[in-house]
């Protein structure tokens, strides 16, 4: 009896220790976290962003095209965190899509933001019937919203203009959500598979907008640099420091394109892509910024 009481009062102080080493890295990485972080997950060939605000607030956009992103998660989030604050799904192919699936059976969703556009798939329709099935709440992006997330970061969404709620569209780029980040000085536009047509009333809206602003020190470049995208005007516009290129290795469709990569390199952008790069970290603490890649 003795001894079971022994090894009950050792067990019992195991677990206090524990908790006192969690609950204390838990105070010191909240307290430390002064920079926004960004992790543009080498995910294959598709798209995902995990953004970390000062506030605390965590942002994922896009899921990429299957449940690798679990793992990315799971190094870039703390042990113990299993919420997220928003999905945003800029459009729903699958290979922005699929992976957010795994994300809303297993983490708790705050919201998620999406364009409403109606596509007839599998993988949008399990999309629609998870979200249901976890009730979370869906907002509309809508161009002109602007997200407070906390501590000086807000997120411009810059496109759709229209309404495309149960709207079929032929091109779901079309309805792609843009949004523009910014943390003090710094700057980061992401652009999803945005393509031309949206590039170009981009630059439109940003003529006839002091409100809408497309310099940005960081460029996500649409849609995995294909040759519908970056166009001249738009990329001189935009002059990026450095593009990031989310591509998988040896992808099928010849992404980035080599018209893509010079255009980039023409307005002296520093180019990183995942497909050589690995996952790229970005840190920011508002005035400057750095930009490493694994």
């Amino acid at each position: 009896m003795e001894k079971i009481k022994k090894n009950a009062k050792l067990i019992s102080l195991i677990i206090l220790g524990a908790l006192a080493v969690v609950i204390w890295y838990a105070v010191f990485y909240l307290e430390g976290r002064q920079n926004l972080l960004v992790s543009f997950f080498d995910i294959g060939q598709g798209d995902s962003v995990f953004i970390e605000v000062p506030s605390g607030n965590q942002i994922l956009v896009d899921g990429g095209p299957s449940d690798r992103i679990l793992a990315k998660l799971g190094r870039a989030m703390p042990f113990w965190d299993r919420s997220i604050d928003l999905l945003i799904l800029t459009h729903p192919h699958a290979d922005h899509v699929t992976g957010l699936f795994e994300v809303l059976k297993r983490y708790d969703i705050g919201m998620v933001l999406e364009s409403g556009a109606e596509y007839s798939t599998p993988e949008y329709k399990e999309w629609h019937e998870l979200l249901q099935k976890k009730k979370v709440p869906v907002a509309i992006a809508h161009a002109g919203e602007k997200l407070i997330l906390g501590k000086g970061t807000i997120l411009d969404v810059l496109s759709p203009w229209d309404n495309y709620v149960s709207v079929s569209l032929k091109n779901p780029h079309d309805a792609n959500i843009v949004g523009r980040l910014t943390y003090g000085q710094n700057s980061i536009l992401l652009m999803g598979d945005a393509e031309r047509p949206i590039e170009q009333r981009l630059l439109f809206e940003s003529l006839n907008s002091k409100f809408i602003i497309l310099d940005s020190d960081i460029l996500k470049v649409g849609h995995h640099g294909s040759k519908t995208s970056s166009s001249e005007d738009f990329l001189r516009v935009v002059s990026p420091k450095v593009a990031i290129i989310q591509a998988g290795r040896k992808n099928r469709y010849g992404h980035p394109t080599q018209e893509v990569l010079d255009r980039l390199a023409a307005v002296g952008a520093k180019i990183l892509r995942n497909d050589l790069e690995g996952d790229i970290f970005l840190a920011s603490d508002g005035t400057s910024y750095s930009v490493k890649s694994k």
